[in-house]
């Protein structure tokens, strides 16, 4: 479970007039912490988000790039992510919160502050690979993967090669 964050992902759009609006904001591994889904080490993040705003929406489109360190599923190492990506939600105003899409939801009109907090998160997971591991096997920890290597060639139980003889008609 993710812990509350102490920076503030909000954008404050009840005061905000009708057109285009940016705002920039930075993300590193703490902003990961308590996460027990993506084990970020180190790295940071840029977030930027351009807000088109409407009478009654708000359009909002994600530019999203950095580099974490993430621990490789191959050898239990360490090594550096890249990422980029873009993503758009938009946001209508109406009676309750509601997820209509993945990229339209409905928040209440009472409501004069957005947290962007939950979208930032999902997007960065979608733009890291679901295989984290080095990208090259050669830069894996050897004796890891020499260990890996002497598990898996063990010798097939004779007991097979006598099924294998079986000729099924």
């Amino acid at each position: 479970m993710r812990k509350k964050m102490e920076k503030d992902y909000t954008i404050p759009f009840r005061g905000l007039s009708a057109g285009k609006h940016s705002f920039e904001f930075k993300i590193n591994e703490e902003f990961f912490e308590g996460d027990d889904l993506l084990d970020v080490k180190q790295g940071t993040a840029s977030v930027s988000v351009e807000l088109i705003k409407e009478t009654t929406l708000m359009d909002l489109h994600f530019h999203l790039n950095g580099r974490f360190e993430l621990v490789c599923e191959r050898c239990l190492g360490n090594y550096f992510q890249d990422f980029e990506g873009e993503f758009r939600l938009v946001v209508k105003f109406g009676e309750t919160f509601e997820e209509e899409t993945d990229e339209v939801i409905m928040v209440p009109l009472t409501d004069n502050r957005f947290d962007l907090t939950q979208y930032i998160y999902e997007y960065v997971n979608l733009l890291l690979p679901i295989k984290k591991a080095h990208i090259h096997i050669e830069d894996c920890d050897p004796d890891i993967i020499g260990k890996i290597e002497t598990h898996t060639k063990q010798s097939i139980d004779p007991r097979w090669d006598a099924l294998k003889k079986l000729n099924l008609k």
